[in-house]
Formats: C-alpha cells, sequence, structure tokens
C-alpha cells in the first residue's frame, strides 16, 4: 500500500498511464538482480540516470533513487524498474534535492527499512515521509556503523531544490565497506577537489557523471562532460570508473542524442588506453564485478 505524506493512501496513477515505461516481476533486469542477490555476487546495476544499486560483500546501497516514468512531462529514454521490485537496501544515499535526483514519488514506493542518508537541510523535503532512519550530513561528516563508514564531499553543483527548499546542500560520498572503497559524485562540474580526494582516499570505483553537458555554455558550470569524468577519475586516482547520469533524461529532450556522453566516453577510454579500467553499466543492465586491483 502506497501513502503520501499526510497518511492518506496516494493514487498510483502515474504507473498505470505510463505502463509501457515500467519493468515488472518479468523483467530480465529484475531477474538478473534477483539471481545475483540469491547466488551471493557483488554487482553494480544501472536503473537510469544516476540511480545504481550496488551490492558488495551482502551490504547493498542504491543512489539518487528516481524511478518514476517521467519528469515534469518528460518520458524517460528507457522504462524504469518498479520502485516497490527494488529489493531490501542497507542505505539510501541521497546526494542532492533536485527533482531529478530526490523523487519523493520513487522514495515512498520504496521499502523503507534502510537508513536514508541526505545532505544538511534536506530533511524537510521529506516531510512525515518514514525511513527506518534517516541522517543528515554535512560536507566533511562522517557516518560509521562499523562495517561501513560514509563521508560526505563537496562538489561542484548548484544547491537548492525550489522556492520552499532553497538551501538544501549538493554533496558526493565516499562508501567504504570493509576492504573496497566507492565514490559517488552524485552530480557535479569538474574541479580541483578531485585531485584532494585521490590523494585522501584509496578509491576502488568512481561512479562519475557524464551527460546533462549541453548546452555547455549554460551547464558547464554545473555538469561534467565524458573528457572531463575521465579527468577526475584520473585525479581520484581509482582503480575503476563507472559512467553514470547519462540516456534517461535531459532538461532539454533533444540533447540526449545531440550528446552521445557514452560514444564520446567510450571513445576518449580508448584513446587514453583506459578501456580494462571502465565497467559500463548501461540503463537497466547489471554487471557482476569480479574486478581486482590493477597494477
Amino acid at each position: 500500500m502506497i501513502w503520501n505524506n499526510f497518511g492518506r493512501k496516494q493514487k498510483a496513477k502515474d504507473y498505470k498511464l505510463h505502463r509501457n515505461f515500467i519493468l515488472d516481476e518479468n523483467s530480465l533486469l529484475y531477474r538478473e538482480i534477483r539471481y545475483a542477490i540469491a547466488h551471493g555476487y557483488d554487482f553494480i546495476a544501472n536503473l537510469g540516470h544516476s540511480t545504481f544499486l550496488i551490492s558488495y560483500k551482502g551490504i547493498r546501497f542504491l543512489t539518487d533513487p528516481f524511478l518514476s516514468p517521467h519528469i515534469f512531462g518528460i518520458r524517460r529514454q528507457k522504462p524504469a524498474l518498479r520502485p516497490d521490485l527494488i529489493p531490501s537496501v542497507d542505505f539510501i544515499l541521497i546526494s542532492h534535492a533536485h527533482y531529478d535526483h530526490l523523487d519523493m514519488r520513487t522514495l515512498r514506493r520504496l521499502k523503507r527499512d534502510t537508513t536514508l542518508i541526505i545532505p544538511e537541510n534536506t530533511k524537510p523535503v521529506l516531510g512525515r515521509t518514514y525511513f527506518k532512519k534517516i541522517i543528515e550530513l554535512k560536507r566533511y561528516e562522517i557516518f560509521n556503523n562499523g562495517s561501513v563508514t560514509i563521508t560526505a564531499l563537496p562538489v561542484k553543483h548548484n544547491k537548492g531544490r525550489s522556492l520552499l527548499f532553497p538551501n538544501t546542500d549538493t554533496v558526493s560520498y565516499m562508501i567504504k565497506i570493509e576492504d573496497r572503497t566507492y565514490y559517488f559524485a552524485g552530480d557535479t562540474a569538474y574541479f580541483d577537489g578531485f585531485k584532494e580526494y585521490g590523494r585522501v582516499f584509496d578509491i576502488h570505483t568512481a561512479l562519475l557523471p557524464i551527460g546533462g553537458y549541453e548546452p555547455t555554455l549554460l551547464l558547464h558550470k554545473i555538469h561534467m562532460n565524458p573528457w572531463e569524468a575521465i579527468q577526475a577519475f584520473i585525479d581520484l586516482k581509482a582503480e575503476f570508473i563507472v559512467p553514470i547520469h547519462y540516456g534517461t533524461f535531459h532538461t532539454i529532450p533533444k540533447f540526449v542524442k545531440v550528446e552521445a556522453p557514452l560514444r564520446h566516453f567510450t571513445d576518449e577510454i580508448k584513446n587514453r588506453k583506459l578501456q580494462h579500467r571502465a565497467i559500463i553499466v548501461e540503463p537497466n543492465a547489471i554487471d557482476l564485478c569480479i574486478t581486482e586491483k590493477v597494477n
């Protein structure tokens, strides 16, 4: 049963009207995720845009969950897995409160027996939506529960959600699970902070945005392009890069095709002879991660 902020039952009208843009329990993606969990595999699943389901040594986390069929009338390029089919996770990480990264329609449909990690000043956006634990992290603040350490770090991106919530912060996360560290950049332009993070942290996998950079005149100060994302990966000194934030939405729909972020990314990876360090998981696909440290 789905409820809204005020405790009343919420209609699932969006999901009926846009059923062709929703993946159900018969979808290949859902069956692959179930298979990976049942067999104890580590994996990275790309659920579209910046929504990634990642499992390592049985710890699962979900990033910036947006699984609605459209945003402000702009339909997804590929269908979304129905939110109630997402398995239970240990952590949900929200990098910032922009509508394509913090989607209340999705959050209300997820299993909420989890810890929700959000940036500073973001809790009011949630209203009365319940989770087992909700933790606001300021920049450089650390959450630790023993086996998992999550650090909130600054990025170069605009704050705020709306006139009602103008001060919600924007962060990235360093997620350390036992011997492995993931860096989830969320949404950001290129900046020198990546070099500092590379000096301080031993990063295994960096999830970095490559799309939403056109028109560059308007967006270059808040979004990276594929070439900048690869430079950020080098600055971070990570072992592997996973491109995110592409092929699902764009504020101006025609730029989804104009940008061609994944093509530019793969071309540049080849030019720099880094193919063996790129884990490309396209939207609605899963990668069973059997990756060792690169010498």
